[in-house]
């Protein structure tokens, strides 16, 4: 058993020390319009990734404070902004923790947040993360290496806790997120390979399919039960909302909050946050005070999201479904 452990300790080593395959931020151009930097401007990247935001930050002279949990996106850009010296500083741990980060290297208030929030490109794009159905690997799906895997949860839930999992994670309608949840369980149950190949395989066959999506090409059938594993597992929607409501504590006065969210779940929490952060106060009902005449705290960048251009799409579908909203703290 000691031996056993022993290697999977090697490997999960290896899989941390493995070079990260290229990655494309999303939104480039329409960050760098929304984010009006100032050289001397400090700016704070929630999700750093390979680097692609925090250099185009760095590039038009902000001092940059940078969060991810993942190992080996920080050695990764870290190798990369390495150029800019001091103006650039890493930080371990999770975006949820922002303001506690901040604390800790002396920073009370910055001038521009940026949060490219979900799963990075990368962490997708290497089998042995096992966030991917496109080759097979370990069904793991964190974001670091600490806490329950994704198999770990799916031995962990029922079949009906599973099915409601798909439901408020992946916006599985319920007839089929039940069909899913019991093919997983069935999968999980039968012989192995159990890797995210012969799980996407099982999720695929249990789902029905209509003619018209048979003839054409489409997302992949297991696409929304790897992306509700995977938001359960690393409490991604949890540390968003607490992201959100740190924003006042976080921005100085005049200073911009720049979220890109990726899915519909993402985004709403997103829009609701920024929404009710710049809306006026609403009259009160009668008999009571009225309310102050003070502005709201915050007012938006752009009434609609910003989204890619036809040519970043075809350069990088992963760019499609990439929303980015602004807002900026008015006192």
């Amino acid at each position: 058993m000691a031996e056993k452990m022993s290697e999977l300790k090697k490997e999960e080593a290896a899989i941390y020390a493995s070079p990260l395959p290229p990655h494309t931020p999303v939104l480039l151009e329409q960050t760098r319009a929304l984010a009006s930097v100032e050289p001397g401007d400090v700016w704070l990247d929630c999700t750093l990734g390979a680097g692609g935001h925090a250099e185009l930050l760095l590039e038009a002279g902000a001092v940059v404070y940078a969060i991810d949990r993942d190992p080996q996106a920080r050695a990764l850009a870290a190798t990369r902004l390495a150029p800019f010296g001091a103006r650039f500083t890493p930080l371990a741990g999770d975006f949820r923790q922002a303001r506690a980060l901040l604390d800790a290297v002396g920073v009370a208030e910055v001038d521009g947040l940026l949060a490219d929030v979900g799963v990075s490109s990368m962490q997708l794009d290497e089998p042995a993360r096992g966030f991917s159905f496109r080759a097979a690997g370990p069904v793991d799906m964190r974001m670091s290496s600490e806490g329950p895997t994704a198999l770990d949860l799916i031995d962990a839930l029922e079949e009906r806790d599973l099915s409601r999992l798909l439901m408020r994670y992946g916006e599985e309608p319920p007839p089929r997120a039940r069909l899913a949840a019991r093919a997983i369980k069935a999968w999980r149950g039968g012989p192995p390979p159990h890797d995210t190949a012969t799980l996407a395989a099982a999720i695929a066959e249990a789902l029905p399919r209509s003619r018209a999506q048979n003839q054409r090409r489409t997302t992949h059938p297991a696409t929304k039960a790897f992306q509700a594993l995977r938001v359960a597992v690393n409490d991604e929607l949890g540390a968003l909302d607490a992201l959100l409501a740190a924003l006042p504590t976080l921005l100085r006065p005049g200073g911009r909050a720049l979220l890109i969210s990726f899915h519909s779940l993402e985004d709403r929490a997103v829009k609701q946050a920024f929404q009710g952060y710049s809306r006026p106060t609403p009259p009160p009902r009668r008999g009571l005070p009225p309310p102050s005449e003070a502005p709201p705290p915050f007012e938006l960048l752009h009434r609609k999201p910003l989204v890619a251009t036809e040519a970043e799409i075809e350069a990088n579908p992963r760019a499609r479904t990439a929303k980015l909203r602004g807002v900026r703290r008015r006192a």
